[in-house]
């Protein structure tokens, strides 16, 4: 074989060239990842912490043998905070019937238990004992006795909070899902999970086996797990087998020996939070806006781990209203707000600075009654919401004259019914026989802008106008009385009361605990518990029946399989503990979702009003954008700070300013790390950048500059020719970058499907999806899992969504329509949460490709947004090329 020696040739023009090249290349990387102010796209840039590791052999119980190793994955490992994340498997024992048969093909609910189903525990440390899961058997007993102990105590399984075990299904095909809520430290002290105290979540196969040493008398005591004659008829491979039995012959606990013995272990990473700062002397207080609270909490988190670390306190005060108050008297340091305040002249002398945009989600979960499933997708309309918020469904088995004649659940109303059709072939049904006690929606009472938002939509609808006035529906469904004017108000409100607690004097005990007085109390202590009645399955209402003390019990948890159950926050909230959001008509005739998409058609679409500079949407006004955008969420906030500027002592002045700008650096990056912008929010456009900044400088100065005085966005926002915002002369605009979250089963493929961009309804059936438009980011968007690029400014399409910057078109597939039919998932709370971050290492080599696009010229000062330091790199990229491009 002939061996070429090696090239003793001198460095030729190209080798010359390196120094330039690695020039042009840091440049462009820089591009790719440098934060918001350069105009790039934000990107979720931790590395992605989705993992999958091997499950135990599944047990083939037609076969009565045993198979291949299953799989686990869980979507999200690492920065974790008190919120959701998804976990799905694949290769495990179908959950069967008393008879063998699939349980997920069957009716249900059933009043059998079924049979292989899977837990799905959070637990301390990485590497647990079953005394270290919560709400195992035997959580905080003597780890090391193991399962030779007696049953612990009651109340030790779970001593610090609720459960927040998952216990699901798996399909015919041996997929299944579940949606766990992990606790943090603040939660569960006893689990103690933090960014210094890792943990794990621990999935358990229950796939039956001897677990108490009934079946061989021979064995004394000694259990076997390979022994699955008792599996169905007596019942050892159920739930309630589980927990409820102990060894014959020993007394001890071991009837979970079996099933942890099978046992999948997945390491979690928590976040830092602002509870663990070093230095918790407050530097300044900030007060309001509660749906603000979880970029907040990334905000102060990112905040006090730097080398020179500040702490803040935050807080609700006692609604919105009061936290503006407090701060217009000088009681408040900083407060935020959604919605301006309306004093002229101002009592204090202060500027509204944009720091994100986010929405009010309406979630549901809501179950097939004949498969037990979890349905996904749901649409609203005003007339709907309306109907809900005045209490206007029917009380079954009381007729009460203020509702009489209505449906008495949602789910009854031929509204509903219509815009939510039902496939033709059956396998989908909606509740029936529903109770309006358990469809009420839980809602925050206190004073808030998100309420006199969500009202302020209701009230510019005009059929929802005309059913409010006393107008009956096409299908004859009217207004509970009670909200009727004069005696009601009326919308807007900004605080949810209720109007009917009538009842009927002479019925019997029996119907009285139907009064409208026990169906319907909206939650004054927050947002928060608002959640926590969601993700406990617990409906609003309060137990009719009085005990002996006078009080009221509240109506119990329903049942998986069961649930009807209806919400209203902050999408941030919503994302943080993935739970489905109903996709909301607005003006346009268009169905939206809360999701990126449908935030940023919606800025581009707002007004500002020009006593104060705050953006709003122009609900109501005809021929408006809005009106015409059918891709615009129509509940999307953008989110302000309210500095002071005037008569603030300097050190104040100093980490104020230090906080306004990394909100509006670091900030406004997409991710779940400490000092990101949180999922569930939109990052600020260049103009509200820009509007930042000047606010910044007012409340450095000290200038006593006054709402309306500073720098705002456009109004009306200019547009190009198909509709894309440009916010100012240099600026050509904000494109999207989006990609849709997905479950188990993907955007493609199984039964699940997500679609990027636009509104389109979920069909999610074996493994669940989400279409919750996942990364949406400002400048040249990028955005993987789509079909190929689309040119506009130097945008990419997610699944077809074009994304583009300055004439790039608006971002969005078209909006669903009524006449689309549902499909449904596995019985599980929440929908599944995506891995944004992993989404982000796909981003970064589009980033850099687009980046060497722009080199050639033009397009690049756009994407750099036109700032003096987009300026200087774009100078040095050129520079570099031409040394490149220059012949030896």
């Amino acid at each position: 074989m002939r061996v070429r020696p090696p090239d003793r040739r001198p460095w030729g023009r190209w080798r010359r060239r390196l120094p330039a090249l690695a020039t042009v290349w840091s440049s462009v990387v820089a591009i790719g990842v440098l934060p918001i102010g350069l105009g790039a796209l934000p990107q979720a840039v931790a590395e992605g912490s989705a993992v999958t590791v091997p499950g135990p052999k599944v047990w083939q119980p037609n076969g009565g043998v045993y198979g291949p190793e299953g799989s686990v994955s869980v979507a999200q490992t690492k920065n974790l905070v008190n919120q959701v994340v998804h976990v799905s498997w694949k290769g495990f024992t179908p959950t069967s019937d008393a008879n063998g048969d699939p349980w997920l093909n069957g009716p249900a609910p059933r009043s059998e238990q079924p049979f292989y189903q899977v837990r799905v525990y959070q637990c301390r440390g990485t590497d647990p004992k079953v005394t270290d899961c919560y709400d195992s058997t035997l959580y905080n007993a003597d780890a090391a006795a193991g399962f030779q102990q007696k049953t612990p105590a009651p109340g030790t399984t779970f001593p610090d909070y609720p459960s927040n075990m998952a216990v699901s299904v798996t399909g015919a095909d041996g997929s299944g899902f579940a949606d766990i809520e992990l606790y943090t430290a603040d939660q569960s002290p006893t689990l103690g999970c933090d960014d210094k105290h890792p943990c794990s979540l621990v999935v358990e196969p229950n796939y039956g086996g001897d677990t108490i040493a009934w079946a061989d008398k021979t064995r004394k005591g000694v259990l076997g797990c390979d022994n699955h004659s008792l599996d169905l008829d007596f019942g050892m491979a159920s739930d309630l087998k589980l927990n409820g039995t102990i060894n014959r012959y020993t007394n001890m606990k071991t009837s979970e020996q079996c099933s942890w013995e099978r046992r999948a272990v997945v390491p979690l990473e928590f976040a830092p939070t602002a509870a663990a700062c070093p230095d918790q002397h407050a530097a300044f207080r900030v007060a309001g806006l509660e749906p603000a609270k979880r970029a907040m909490a990334q905000w102060q988190a990112g905040l006090c781990q730097g080398t020179e670390p500040m702490s803040l306190t935050y807080g609700f005060a006692n609604g919105d209203a009061q936290a503006r108050a407090d701060f217009l008297s000088g009681n408040g340091d900083m407060a935020l707000a959604s919605r301006p305040d309306t004093q002229a002249p101002p009592p204090r002398p202060y500027v509204y600075a944009p720091i994100a945009t986010s929405g009010i989600s309406v979630v549901f979960v809501v179950d097939d009654p004949n498969t037990g499933r979890q349905i996904r997708s749901m649409k609203l309309n005003a007339r709907l919401l309306a109907k809900l918020l005045t209490q206007s469904y029917a009380s079954p088995g009381a007729a009460i004259p203020s509702v009489k004649g209505n449906p008495i659940c949602i789910f009854d109303d031929p509204e509903f019914q219509k815009l939510n059709p039902l496939p033709s072939d059956g396998t989908v049904s909606w509740p029936t026989g529903c109770l309006s006690n358990n469809t009420t929606p839980t809602v925050f009472g206190g004073t808030a802008d998100m309420t006199y938002q969500l009202t302020s939509w209701i009230a510019s609808d005009p059929d929802a106008v005309r059913f409010l006035d006393g107008e009956s529906d096409p299908w004859g469904m009217h207004v509970d009385s009670f909200y009727l004017r004069p005696a009601f108000s009326g919308y807007p409100t900004d605080s949810l009361v209720r109007q009917d607690s009538s009842g009927i004097p002479d019925a019997t005990e029996d119907a009285k605990r139907n009064w409208k007085q026990f169906e319907w109390n909206p939650i004054s202590t927050g947002l928060n518990d608002v959640v926590r009645k969601v993700l406990w399955n617990q409906p609003n209402c309060v137990n009719g029946d009085t005990k002996s003390d006078g009080s009221h019990d509240l109506c119990p948890p329903l049942k998986i399989g069961k649930r009807t159950l209806f919400a209203i926050m902050d999408t941030g909230e919503a994302k943080a503990y993935s739970l489905p959001e109903a996709q909301l008509l607005n003006p346009a005739g268009g169905f939206v979702p809360p999701d990126g998409p449908g935030f940023q058609a919606a800025v581009a679409d707002m007004t500002v009003d020009q006593a104060t500079g705050v953006q709003s949407l122009p609900y109501g006004a005809s021929d408006s954008a809005l009106s015409r955008d059918q891709k615009a969420y129509p509940l999307t906030a953008v989110q302000y700070a309210m500095l002071p500027t005037k008569d603030v002592a300097a050190g104040k002045v100093a980490a104020m300013t230090t906080f306004m700008r990394a909100v509006t650096t670091t900030g406004q990056v997409y991710g779940y790390e400490p000092g990101h912008l949180a999922p569930g929010f939109l990052a600020l456009t260049a103009a509200q950048r820009t509007q930042t900044a000047d606010a910044i400088g007012h409340l450095e100065a000290q200038d006593a500059k006054l709402p309306g005085n500073q720098a705002a966005p456009p109004n009306p926002p200019a547009t190009g020719g198909d509709g894309s915002t440009s916010a100012s002369g240099t600026d050509g605009g904000q494109g999207v970058a989006s990609v849709a979250q997905v479950g188990e089963g993907g955007a493609s493929g199984g039964s699940g499907a997500a679609a990027s961009g636009g509104t389109g309804d979920l069909a999610s059936g074996g493994s669940g999806g989400s279409s919750t438009g996942g990364l949406s980011g400002t400048g040249a968007g990028a955005a993987t899992g789509g079909a190929g690029t689309a040119a506009g400014g130097a945008g990419a399409a997610a699944g077809g969504a074009a994304a583009g910057a300055g004439a790039g078109a608006k971002p969005g597939a078209a909006p669903s329509t009524p006449g689309k039919s549902l499909s449904a998932a596995p019985v599980a709370a929440g929908t599944p949460a995506s891995d944004r971050s992993g989404a982000a290492r796909l981003l970064l080599p589009v980033a850099l490709i687009g980046g060497l696009v722009l080199l050639v010229g033009g397009p690049a000062a756009l994407f750099l947004g036109g700032t003096p330091a987009g300026a200087r790199a774009l100078a040095e990229v050129r520079k570099g090329w031409s040394r490149v491009r220059r012949r030896p």
